[in-house]
């Protein structure tokens, strides 16, 4: 499966759609990316639209992980979205689900 992550914004939040599993191939462009993106917006919310991703590893929660400090130190903050029963359930059973909003849609931002 390809790896694609694309960006929008709207009045409220930069918006990274992402496309395919976030593992330990592809975390570290995962991550990268979005800093280099987080960087250049304005907006406070950076939301990360995993409704494309299908299996999360632990790399991957790594790179969240990193994304959450990096949007501190910008005075932004990660919001998850549209996340699948059984990605969802990783961040459950990680108890990273107390550390990151998770909402069901971009829109109840």
């Amino acid at each position: 499966m390809d790896f694609i992550i694309t960006f929008e914004e709207n009045e409220k939040a930069f918006i990274v759609k992402v496309n395919g599993d976030v593992d330990a191939y592809h975390s570290a462009t995962f991550k990268q990316k979005i800093i280099e993106h987080m960087n250049i917006t304005d907006r406070k919310f950076i939301v990360l639209n995993l409704g494309e991703v299908s299996y999360i590893d632990s790399a991957g929660l790594g790179s969240i992980v990193s994304l959450i400090k990096e949007s501190k130190k910008k005075a932004k903050e990660i919001v998850l979205c549209c996340l699948q029963p059984q990605v969802k359930k990783i961040f459950e059973m990680t108890k990273l689900d107390k550390i990151i909003r998770i909402v069901d849609t971009v829109e109840e931002l």
